[in-house]
């Protein structure tokens, strides 16, 4: 802003008069001011509550599914021996649990040695060997050490525990403690030396383990046999024992690879068979109420995801797909197409009539003409001229084939071509509704046609046909990594064994196939669990020759085969070197990693921890049972389902209360927001307490949130039909109390009869807990229906259009373009404020310099009278 110094001369206040002049500008940018501040303050106020109604639509999406409402309940009969969570997913019932065998850590306690303190160094112990190399294997993987009679007890512990193993030195009783950090077979321990020097020092370090001494004096498990059996009497006869042992472990892995995919596939064909016979009953179903169901709704279920852009046609006995493309006749008409079994293309044209709202379908005629394109992609119409259509008319220009291209340039005057002027040449394909083509009837989308059928099902025949198709597609589409499709055991196999005996003899025949004929080794089960077993037998078979597995993984004509060959044959010598030299201490102990193992309802499981997670329960093996079985008993959680009720409720009447409130706010009055000025003649709380008055009547009688408001209300107070009979939120003892009996503003808001936490029905009967335990799937199917009508509610309050945004219930593009433009409003009012004041502060300077001058020719008169 520019700096006057006016009325100097006329001694006017010059800033005042100009301040009083535009006055009237000044008046018209504060009120589009207080407009837009007005706006910013309604923004923030549904910004606000729209992040709470969009919690309340992200929530109950999970609620208008069956798994929100499947809350289980575990008891087990001995809590000092294991611990249960039930997943939604559980089983209810009493199923029997045995603890055969804890997971444990490998361990090792160390022979007493004579370091006084975590400073004695190997060499203080006796060692006066060079570098000691040493390895420390858990499972597949192997970490190299080096210590030297320098290093420290302190140092000795640091390097175990950077090879991934848990360890201590205690001087008080002059040992080591070493253990592996996770339970089970596959997470133990081993340390080796790798040289003699090596062997030597775990001697001195009193960790040097060889199993337990024998009478003969050698050690029960020298560590270093395992290695030495492969040693020949020349390198020649070394390797060719190693590539021997890599061969037997190849066939191990490779039939236990065969054998896990075959069991894997038993136990999935279980579920399936089970699957495939509901399927095939609810197909049987349909058809004894309307004849051919079952095919239409099994074309239906191939479409998949594609239905909806699909359309399906009654062909005598069958039923032709037409799938939507991206093409159009020459209408403009969208093209569906369907392929005849041999394999032709065949299109029809889907004419809509947009004053009826209908969609009539024709069958179109494919054929192909020359186009003519022109630089910018224009079609022309042009003339093929001259021997071979070398050239081609247009008008009265003529354009010329380039050989070497392809494209026809415009012949100049000269006889040269114009290269920014051609026409290029193509095959057109078009679609032409056919002459006389009547309207084809008898077609319907493909995803109408499946909702139709879906929604002619009960709630319970619709709950199992989407289990079962679930469970017999995820079984038919999955693949086979390890089997071909001849194994006996593969997918395909299966499917047509299970098909096969169902168009036998039903259901019967396929729980037989699955269960069995009371012979152990028959039934899909039985099967699964004997291969199971022979692929963990060959499993052991192969980890006990473990040592070359890193050598089998190698391509065997690669260097990194030889390398590791090589490596091998080194460590080899070196064992068998180390086998009747290395010393062992008597005295250390060492405990084995050990697996867990538990049997449940008679199944064996194995893991390397104690945790299990199996059919929605996860078990804590916390001691072992021995042959006595506990008992794990599995219900619905009542409480839970009644506390997800309450708390969608909670939730739901937060929002609703504060709606109300916001929509019966008391008028502000005149109350506008204050500018500057305003603020300076009052206080901070006074100021707080005329903007909060404003701002809590923002939204009063807003019919947006009226429309919202409703839209909710109307959803809650909906029935749902099951079974026959229709049910509400007052069915199950739910309501609201209603303008006479209610707290301000929380007329729309529900209460729980016998709710304990609530004082206003606390004293009635519990109706709700009443049916959860009576009839929970009712009560659970009428909470899914009316949370995806409250869903739905919600989601069409939240769609996009031209004045919001997506997930939006309120017009925020509308709000954004109207405060731009406040904006824009007020930047132009303050230019012409600005522009007055310019106008008047010239005309009162001009005035100052013309009263200036007038000044000095009066004291210059003056002068002469003097």
């Amino acid at each position: 802003m520019a700096i006057r110094l006016s009325g100097m001369t006329s001694g006017l206040d010059t800033d005042s008069i100009v301040k009083a002049m535009v006055s009237s500008y000044t008046t018209r940018k504060e009120k589009y001011q207080k407009a837009q501040t007005k706006l910013e303050w309604t923004q923030d106020a549904w910004k606000a509550l729209n992040t709470k109604v969009y919690s309340l639509y992200s929530n109950i999406s999970n609620l208008r599914f069956s798994t929100a409402y499947n809350l289980k309940k575990t008891s087990v009969s001995d809590t000092t021996k294991a611990t249960v969570k039930a997943g939604s997913g559980a089983p209810s019932g009493t199923q029997s649990l045995k603890i055969k065998q804890m997971a444990k850590a490998g361990y090792m306690t160390g022979a007493e040695i004579k370091a006084d303190s975590e400073k004695t160094t190997l060499a203080q112990l006796g060692y006066t060997g060079g570098d000691a190399k040493l390895e420390v294997k858990m499972g597949d993987e192997t970490k190299s050490i080096t210590l030297s009679a320098s290093s420290t007890m302190n140092d000795v512990v640091k390097e175990l525990r950077n090879a991934g193993l848990d360890a201590n030195y205690d001087s008080s009783y002059k040992r080591f403690y070493i253990s592996s950090k996770k339970t089970g077979v596959a997470n133990d321990f081993t340390i080796t030396g790798s040289n003699i020097d090596g062997a030597s020092a775990l001697y001195s370090l009193g960790i040097a383990y060889g199993g337990e001494k024998t009478t003969a004096g050698t050690y029960s498990s020298n560590p270093y046999d395992e290695y030495a059996a492969l040693h020949g009497v020349s390198d020649d006869e070394t390797r060719a024992k190693i590539e021997a042992a890599v061969t037997n472990y190849n066939n191990l892995t490779t039939d236990a690879a065969k054998m896990n995919a075959q069991s894997k596939n038993l136990m999935n064909a279980v579920n399936y068979g089970y699957s495939y016979a509901t399927l095939q009953g609810i197909y049987e179903k349909l058809d004894a109420n309307n004849a051919g169901d079952s095919d239409k709704l099994k074309l239906l279920e191939k479409l998949g995801s594609s239905r909806d852009g699909a359309l399906i046609s009654k062909n005598g006995d069958s039923y032709d797909t037409y799938t939507k493309t991206t093409l159009t006749d020459t209408n403009g008409n969208t093209l569906y197409k369907y392929i005849d079994s041999d394999n032709n293309s065949h299109y029809i044209a889907a004419v809509a009539d947009k004053d009826k709202d209908t969609t009539s379908y024709y069958d179109v005629t494919e054929s192909t003409r020359t186009a003519y394109t022109d630089a910018d992609g224009k079609e022309l119409e042009a003339v093929p001229t001259g021997d071979g259509d070398t050239t081609l008319k247009v008008g009265d220009k003529t354009y010329k084939k380039d050989e070497a291209d392809g494209k026809y340039y415009l012949q100049k005057e000269d006889g040269t071509a114009d290269k920014t002027d051609f026409i290029t040449v193509s095959q057109k394909t078009e679609y032409t509704i056919e002459a006389g083509a009547v309207n084809k009837t008898g077609i319907e989308s493909a995803s109408v046609a499946y909702d139709t059928i879906i929604k002619s099902m009960d709630e319970k025949t619709k709950s199992s046909y989407d289990e079962a198709l679930a469970s017999v597609q995820a079984f038919e589409n999955s693949k086979d990594e390890v089997l071909g499709s001849d194994d006996k055991y593969s997918v395909a196999s299966l499917t047509k064994a299970i098909q096969n005996a169902y168009a036998g003899n039903g259901k019967e025949a396929v729980e037989q196939l699955l269960a069995g004929n009371g012979n152990e080794t028959d039934g899909f089960v039985n099967k699964a669990n004997a291969l199971e077993e022979a692929a963990e037998a060959n499993t052991k078979k192969a980890a006990d020759s473990n040592i070359v597995k890193e050598l089998a993984s190698k391509q065997k004509d690669s260097s990194e085969y030889t390398q590791a060959l090589n490596d091998l044959l080194d460590r080899v010598n070196t064992a068998y070197t180390l086998q009747n030299k290395a010393l062992f201490n008597s005295q250390v102990k060492k405990v084995a990693g050990q697996d867990s193992e538990i049997e449940l309802n008679g199944v064996k499981y194995t893991g390397d921890s104690n945790s299990y997670s199996i059919n929605g329960l996860t078990i804590e093996a916390l001691a072992e049972t021995g042959d006595s079985a506990i008992s794990i008993t599995t219900s619905t959680d009542t409480q839970g389902v009644y506390d997800k009720v309450k708390d969608f409720l909670t939730e739901y009447n937060n929002i609703i209360n504060e709606m109300t409130k916001l929509y019966n706010a008391d008028s502000a009055g005149s109350y506008e927001p204050l500018t500057d000025d305003e603020k300076d003649q009052m206080s901070d709380k006074e100021i707080e307490k005329w903007e909060t008055k404003i701002k809590d009547s923002l939204l009063r009688r807003d019919s947006t949130l009226g429309s919202v408001m409703t839209a909710m209300q109307t959803a809650m107070m909906s029935s749902v039909e099951i079974g026959g009979k229709k049910y509400s939120l007052s069915s199950f003892g739910i309501s609201t109390l209603g303008f006479l009996n209610a707290a301000e503003n929380e007329q729309n808001a529900y209460h729980i009869d016998g709710d304990e936490d609530d004082a206003n029905t606390s004293g009635k009967t519990d109706k709700l807990m009443a049916a959860i335990n009576d009839d929970p799937d009712t009560v659970m199917q009428f909470m899914q229906q009316l949370s995806t009508n409250l869903y739905s509610a919600i989601g069409d309050k939240m769609k996009s259009t031209d004045l919001s945004s997506a997930f939006t219930i309120y017009n925020d593009k509308q709000m954004k373009t109207e405060y731009t433009n406040y904006t824009k409003t007020i930047k132009e009012w303050e230019k012409k404020i600005s522009d007055r004041e310019d106008y008047y502060y010239n005309k009162f300077t001009q005035m100052e310099s013309a009263m200036t001058k007038l000044n000095s020719t009066q004291s210059s008169i003056s002068s002469y009278f003097s």
